[in-house]
């Protein structure tokens, strides 16, 4: 643990400051985002730290209780609701974003960002399509802190592989279609973050878990989209996410081939 960048010691110590402050609903999170690629990843065999600067939590509101009030309870740990629906920021500056799949978010309205969980805060949690696999994909992982002086632990729900993978291809293929228009949202650490998983787990690994996906109702038609996205923009060395990750990877030459042959696996055992 000594060697982790002080910014992801910082967001795995604002994760536990809100895993606490929702104790009551601990049962309906579900660890997304980096920190869950990381606990299936480790460092995957890169010369590229691990790092990340915040945390992501997805809600299942099916079985989420009405009090204590999410908005409520954070705000009583010290945090403070941002300027974006779901993002909330620890007095550390560190932030914890809250996240609800379309399907649960309580409005159809298509300009919406906001889920509505009434009674908890209007902005408690922003939608968030791609997530919708990781509330069917998940087990449940004892969340440590990375620092000596800190004995908290929290049993809760973390992503599965197949799950994270799809939720990184969907947020890079939105940002790929505002790619022209809002250059600044693509980040080359999601593409990075998809080839740590492809190269960490075992290939029959993530095609079992999309293969489960598929078979859902709700999250069949993220992981259909996620699958063409990866075979239009990941199967060949020059595509944009093998590009993006060789980016991440300070231009590691090795990265593109590797990414395309990691695809063209995961699509073969398709």
């Amino acid at each position: 643990m000594n060697d982790l960048g002080p910014e992801y010691v910082a967001a795995r110590r604002v994760l536990l400051d809100a895993l606490a402050a929702l104790g009551d609903h601990r049962d309906s999170l579900i660890l997304v985002g980096a920190q869950a690629v990381y606990h299936h990843t480790g460092d995957a065999d890169l010369n590229v730290p691990l790092m990340t600067t915040d945390a992501d939590l997805a809600i299942d509101v099916a079985g989420l209780a009405d009090a204590p009030e999410l908005g409520g309870a954070l705000r009583g740990a010290g945090f403070t609701p941002g300027p974006n629906p779901g993002h909330w920021v620890a007095a550390s500056d560190v932030a914890v974003d809250l996240m609800v799949v379309p399907h649960q978010a309580g409005t159809t309205k298509a300009s919406a960002r906001a889920a509505r969980l009434a009674p908890h805060e209007k902005l408690t949690a922003r939608i968030a399509p791609g997530l919708e696999p990781a509330l069917i994909d998940n087990e449940v992982i004892t969340i440590i802190s990375f620092e000596a002086d800190d004995a908290r632990t929290f049993d809760l729900r973390v992503a599965g592989p197949a799950a994270l993978l799809v939720a990184k291809v969907i947020k890079i293929s939105e940002r790929l279609d505002q790619a022209d228009k809002q250059p600044d949202r693509l980040k080359e650490k999601d593409a990075l973050d998809a080839f740590r998983l492809l190269q960490a787990v075992e290939t029959d690994v993530l095609a079992d878990g999309l293969r489960v996906h598929l078979d859902d109702e709700h999250a069949s038609s993220a992981t259909a989209k996620a699958i063409e996205q990866v075979r239009h923009h990941g199967a060949s060395p020059d595509s944009r996410l093998a590009v993006l990750a060789s980016e991440a990877a300070s231009g590691d030459p090795t990265v593109p081939p590797a990414f395309a042959a990691l695809v063209t696996d995961l699509l073969g055992s398709l």
